[in-house]
C-alpha cells in the first residue's frame, strides 16, 4: 500500500472568497490539478483531496443564518442552496482533476457524515477506503450535515482532514491556502509580517496567540481554529502549509522538494 497524503485545496484560494463571490478559480484548479498529476506519476502516492467550499459556503451559512441551527422556513431554504452550492463547487474541482488524468470520484459529506453539536460522530469511510484501494482518488469538501443538536451544521474541511487523517493513517497532510504558511502577523496587512517555517510543541502556544482570526466571511475558526484542530487531531502526521496560488507548489511539496511554507509537527 502506498503511503496516503491527503491534500486541502482551501477555500479562499479557489474560489473569490474574499469578494464573497460566488465563483470558483477555474485556471488554478487547472494547473493544481496537473501539478498534483506530476507528482503522483513521479511519486505513487494514495490520494485524498478535501476542498473548502469559500464563498459558496460560508457566503450562505451567514446570510441565511444557519450557524447555529436550522429551525425556520428560511433557513431550511438556506441549507437546501448551501448544499447544491457546495455540491457544484465540487463538481467544478473534480472536473479540473479529472482534466489533468487523475481518477477523481466525489463524495459528498452530507450523504456519509452525521454530526452532534457541531462535532463529527458518525462517517462512513467505506466507500472512501474501497476508492483509495482501486486507485482512485475520493474528494471531499466543507458541507452542511445532518447535526442531532441543530439539526443541521458546517462540517469544515478541515474537520474531514483530521478524521480521515487519523482514521485512515494519512502519513502527510498538505493545506494550500492563500498565503505562504502561518505568519506571525497577517502577511496582506503588515509588511512586518515573519513567516515561521516551523511549529511544533516548543513554539505553539505562543504561535496561537499571535495568530489573528480570519479577515473574510468564514464560519470555520480561520487560521486559528486550523491550527487547534490540526494540534488536536493530528499529533503525529507531518503538516505542511503553503500558497496554493504559487505556480509549482502543489508539485514541489507532495514530490517531497523543497517549498516556501510552514511545517506543523505535534
Amino acid at each position: 500500500m502506498h503511503d496516503l497524503y491527503i491534500i486541502k485545496l482551501g477555500g479562499s484560494a479557489i474560489t473569490e472568497k474574499e469578494g464573497n463571490r460566488f465563483e470558483a478559480k477555474k485556471a488554478v484548479l487547472e494547473r493544481i490539478a496537473s501539478e498534483i498529476k506530476k507528482a503522483k506519476d513521479e511519486k505513487g502516492f494514495s490520494l485524498i483531496v478535501v476542498h473548502g467550499a469559500g464563498a459558496f459556503g460560508h457566503t450562505n451559512v451567514v446570510e441565511y443564518g444557519i450557524n447555529n441551527g436550522v429551525y425556520t422556513d428560511k433557513q431550511e431554504e438556506g441549507l437546501a442552496k448551501t448544499i447544491k452550492d457546495c455540491n457544484f463547487l465540487n463538481s467544478v474541482v473534480v472536473e479540473a482533476l479529472k482534466g489533468a488524468g487523475l481518477d477523481a470520484i466525489p463524495f459528498d459529506p452530507n450523504k456519509i457524515v452525521k454530526q452532534d453539536n457541531k462535532k463529527i460522530v458518525e462517517f462512513e469511510t467505506a466507500e472512501i477506503e474501497n476508492t483509495l484501494a482501486e486507485g482512485n482518488i475520493p474528494v471531499l469538501f466543507g458541507q452542511m450535515v445532518p447535526d442531532k443538536s441543530f439539526n443541521a451544521s458546517v462540517v469544515s474541511g478541515d474537520a474531514i482532514i483530521c478524521f480521515l487523517a487519523k482514521k485512515l493513517g494519512a502519513k502527510k497532510v498538505f493545506l494550500g491556502t492563500d498565503v505562504a504558511g502561518i505568519y506571525t502577523k497577517d502577511p496582506k496587512k503588515d509588511k512586518s509580517a515573519k513567516r515561521i517555517p516551523l511549529i511544533d510543541k516548543s513554539n505553539f502556544e505562543e504561535v496561537i496567540a499571535q495568530t489573528e482570526e480570519a479577515k473574510t466571511v468564514d464560519v470555520t475558526g480561520g487560521m486559528k481554529g486550523k491550527l487547534e484542530k490540526l494540534r488536536e487531531m493530528l499529533k503525529g502526521t507531518t503538516t505542511l502549509i503553503f500558497d496554493a496560488n504559487k505556480e509549482g507548489s502543489f508539485y514541489k511539496a507532495l514530490a517531497g522538494k523543497e517549498v516556501e511554507g510552514t511545517e506543523i509537527r505535534l
